[in-house]
């Protein structure tokens, strides 16, 4: 090794430290960012180049660097989000929280030629803020922030295991696979948003026609059961006499687990739902109360309402012990359980004189 890599691993050595520091830093401020922005991430991972990366670098790229603190990816996260759209949605939290260097920052998305058949990225050159927050070594140190979809990850993954970084490197007989390949993932990423954009505009709509009361048409599913369930005036106002006999509180939670009961019961809209909710209140509040002799029901869940529900209909309803058996059968796949739950609720016909 010659003196000035001597001296420039001495260097490295110093920054490996500095940037070891930065790293937990930048990690935790863009995993609370991220999660603060509602931007689910499929992973975040990073890595600070090794020395020998760092030798290979330099003797290739002598005329380049004087100094290895030139070097801006000695430290380099990525964020792989699920969808494309999200990619600029990140990348402007990144520009917020910390000091980005536009000059260095690229953004290989638009530099793709027509016969490129490589999925590339966002690279944003970043440093810390040297606004008292972090020890003032260590603002000015840059690091590099890539962005990628998942499928541009899987792209770029596959093609480094193949061994190819350039479209000169793919034998000519195998360049139009490629090329092929790399349409059909990029018409998936966009397909994917457009998905998620469709769905996002469906959720508002059922919002919107369950506070006009327009909703009754619609087909049940995981999006409309949990609007209704969190939207619905007359859900909100069973959680709210549910609290006032309990004293208690109610939590939310998702009520996807309650489709299947749903189409057990032939509830297959949201007409429907509302009917089980207008039809059996008075029983369900009768099951709250009576539970109170078992639990302080300190706190009950939303999906409590629809087991109420579900279980005053079976109770109240004109199921002979033998279709309660199947119904609950139906619901577990367990023939021990469903006959424990149909006793049960031949247990409580008779307590209630029914």
């Amino acid at each position: 090794m010659n003196l000035k890599l001597v001296t420039q691993k001495q260097d490295y050595d110093s920054l490996v430290e500095k940037y070891r520091r930065i790293r937990e830093i930048v990690y935790e401020r863009l995993e609370y960012e991220l999660t603060r922005s509602n931007i689910k991430i499929m992973q975040l991972p990073w890595r600070i180049k090794t020395w020998d990366s760092i030798e290979e670098k330099w003797t290739r790229k002598a005329d380049k660097y004087l100094n290895v603190s030139e070097i801006t990816d000695l430290l380099g996260f990525r964020i792989i989000c699920y969808f494309s759209s999200q990619v600029d949605e990140a990348a402007e939290i990144i520009r917020d929280i910390f000091d980005v260097d536009k000059d260095m920052s690229c953004d290989k998305r638009t530099m793709i030629s027509p016969n490129s058949f490589g999925y590339i990225s966002l690279h944003i050159i970043c440093s810390l803020k040297n606004d008292g927050s972090v020890p003032e070594e260590l603002a000015g140190l840059k690091f590099e922030i890539q962005l990628k979809s998942i499928l541009q990850h899987a792209w770029a993954e596959i093609e480094h295991d193949l061994g190819y970084k350039s479209a000169i490197e793919i034998p000519r007989d195998m360049r139009r696979e490629f090329a092929r390949i790399a349409g059909l993932l990029e018409i998936a990423d966009e397909a994917f948003d457009k998905i998620k954009t469709k769905l996002g505009n469906y959720e508002q709509e059922v919002v919107d026609r369950l506070r006009t009361d327009t909703a009754d048409h619609m087909t049940l599913d995981i999006h409309t059961l949990n609007a209704f369930m969190k939207y619905s005036p007359a859900v909100e106002k069973l959680y709210s006499e549910m609290i006032g006999i309990t004293g208690g509180s109610i939590l939310v939670t998702g009520a996807e687990s309650y489709l299947q009961v749903c189409s057990i019961f032939g509830i297959n809209t949201l007409g429907d739902l509302y009917d089980i909710v207008a039809n059996e209140r008075d029983h369900a509040l009768m099951l709250v109360e009576r539970a109170l002799d078992y639990s302080d029901l300190e706190e009950i869940t939303t999906n409590s309402a629809l087991f109420y529900l579900f279980r005053s209909r079976l109770i109240w309803g004109d199921y002979t012990e033998r279709e309660i058996k199947d119904i609950y059968f139906r619901m577990s796949g367990n023939m021990e359980k469903a006959d424990r739950d149909a006793a049960m609720i031949m247990k409580n016909r008779r307590e209630f004189g029914i």
